[in-house]
């Protein structure tokens, strides 16, 4: 099992990951591999060894300890009971095995719907040069104050007509202007799109002195749905800088105070753009859970926005 990393387990005609064969194969599945040990001791190491190598990325290790925690749990209630053991090992594997299917599911389902947005996210970054948003974003923002300010003075009234005073001797008075001339600058800009993603505990793991872990939830502001559609198909990326920046900032023997709660957001800013390349993440919420402002994704793929039509 050592030599099978994951890019060679079976996939599906779709590119994912076959979980049915990776879990159910007579074989070589996991399933198979638990409850083919012959005693407590190897069901449980097996068990342990096959968690591991399926929660493997920063953000699973909350999973990976509770799925872990149940294997024991298992052996150590049914130790003198081996065919239990087995029972219960192979219902615990097909809890995973569903849990994969189902992302698998939503990832198609997420790839289909984001296609055209993400080819044309591949022409932007490909093009190089000039065609980079870095470089196209502030050229677009001057052009589009040029053409709101050219169609402001478009469409001004003509002057008022000519009074007797300049009939007379060819000129007029100087009149104060009764309204202020609107700048481009001054037109609202709309309000930036929240995206709300998984909750996340801190610490992640429990201590046993201090307050319980708390959960907190993370929004990030984006600008619009094109570019919150590129945020969320690299959301397993963006959670994991969250993980990075908890734990520059986050104290883990106490509650964070609200300055370090705002380092937090200013960090969690910083690694999601440097990982993006550009900076479009405008801002960052992280709230705890039982305060005004927690709002999270419930659901996979854990990242959500109001709907385009609100």
């Amino acid at each position: 099992m050592a030599d099978n990393p994951k890019a060679s387990w079976p996939k599906t005609q779709d590119g994912t990951t076959d979980w049915e064969v990776v879990f159910e194969d007579g074989t070589i599945g996991f399933i198979a591999l638990a409850c083919r040990a012959h005693s407590a001791e190897m069901v449980e190491k097996t068990a342990v060894v096959i968690i591991k190598k399926l929660f493997t990325r920063r953000n699973d290790l909350d999973l990976c300890q509770q799925n872990i925690h149940r294997t024991n749990k298992i052996v150590t209630d049914h130790k003198d009971d081996l065919a239990r053991i087995h029972e219960e090992i192979a219902v615990l594997m097909r809890e995973i095995k569903n849990e994969r299917i189902e992302l698998a599911r939503v990832f198609i389902e997420r790839k289909a719907a984001g296609a055209a947005i993400d080819r044309r996210a591949g022409l932007w970054w490909k093009a190089g040069g000039i065609f980079k948003p870095k470089v196209l974003i502030p050229v677009a923002g001057v052009l589009v104050t040029v053409i709101i300010a050219i169609t402001y003075f478009l469409l001004q009234p003509d002057k008022q007509p000519v009074n007797a005073y300049t009939e007379s001797f060819g000129q007029s008075e100087p009149v104060e202007p009764t309204t202020p001339i609107a700048k481009p600058d001054d037109m609202s800009k709309p309000d930036p799109i929240p995206i709300w993603l998984k909750t996340v505990r801190w610490p992640l793991v429990p201590k046993n002195e201090g307050p319980p872990p708390r959960f907190y939830s993370v929004t990030l502001y984006v600008a619009d749905h094109d570019i919150k559609s590129l945020v969320c198909g690299r959301v397993p990326s963006v959670m994991d800088n969250i993980i990075i920046a908890y734990s520059k900032t986050m104290p883990q023997g106490r509650d964070p105070r609200v300055d370090e709660i705002s380092d937090a957001q200013d960090e969690v800013k910083t690694l999601i753009n440097q990982m993006l390349t550009i900076d479009l993440v405008e801002n960052v919420k992280i709230a705890r859970y039982g305060t005004k402002g927690f709002k999270a994704a419930s659901l996979p793929p854990f990242c959500k926005s109001p709907s385009r039509l609100k």
